[in-house]
């Protein structure tokens, strides 16, 4: 775990993560640079991608904090944010890989799954923009129909980092867009007309 520190205005601000993600945290203080800083005092609150961030002021500064994805996140809050970083990077990653725009995904957003499917090796994720606020617009379902279900389940996204991490870096693709994972790979990204564009 590395402590980042930067001076934003007139106030010292810390970032607690682990070394590898200090690219994550420099956009992190550069998204906070823009904000007036007569806004950042403690208690303010920012939504960027995934995450939500708070500052929290301390004795040697102003400490981001962030929700605690291993407990319960609409509580607890902790100083690594190590996490919520993780997740932008690997999103991120997938978004360039394939060179589009994403839609955003809150941790707190629900997906809809086929009962039981994320124990399957083969599953498929669709999302749609037909779809209410606080909903991701993601189902997950099995490729093979046998093994197909109409039970449903529904998660918050961040539940997913317990049961399948792997899924987290598909999540902040656009809408009408189909990804196919094989175990923990993704094999296939269809866009909106149904083209292939992962390989």
């Amino acid at each position: 775990m590395k402590k980042f520190v930067q001076t934003i205005g007139d106030k010292k601000m810390i970032i607690e993560a682990e070394e590898h993600l200090n690219f994550q945290v420099d956009n992190l203080f550069k998204t906070l640079s823009k904000i007036d800083s007569s806004k950042l005092k403690d208690g303010f609150s920012i939504q960027v991608g995934w995450s939500v961030f708070f500052l929290s002021e301390k004795e040697d500064g102003f400490h981001l904090i962030a929700p605690d994805y291993t407990k319960n996140p609409f509580q607890d809050t902790t100083d690594d944010l190590t996490i919520p970083l993780w997740v932008q990077l690997e999103q991120v990653h997938c978004l360039r890989k394939l060179n589009i725009p994403g839609e955003t995904i809150k941790f707190s957003d629900k997906i809809v799954t086929a009962k039981n499917v994320l124990q399957l090796d083969d599953i498929y994720l669709q999302r749609s923009s037909d779809c209410e606020k606080g909903d991701s617009g993601w189902y997950i379902g099995p490729v093979n129909d046998e093994d197909e279900t109409e039970e449903l389940e529904a998660f918050y996204a961040y539940q997913l980092l317990k049961i399948r991490p792997s899924i987290i870096q598909a999540l902040a693709l656009p809408y009408e867009y189909m990804v196919i994972f094989e175990k923990d790979e993704i094999k296939a990204v269809l866009n909106d007309q149904d083209i292939d564009i992962w390989n």
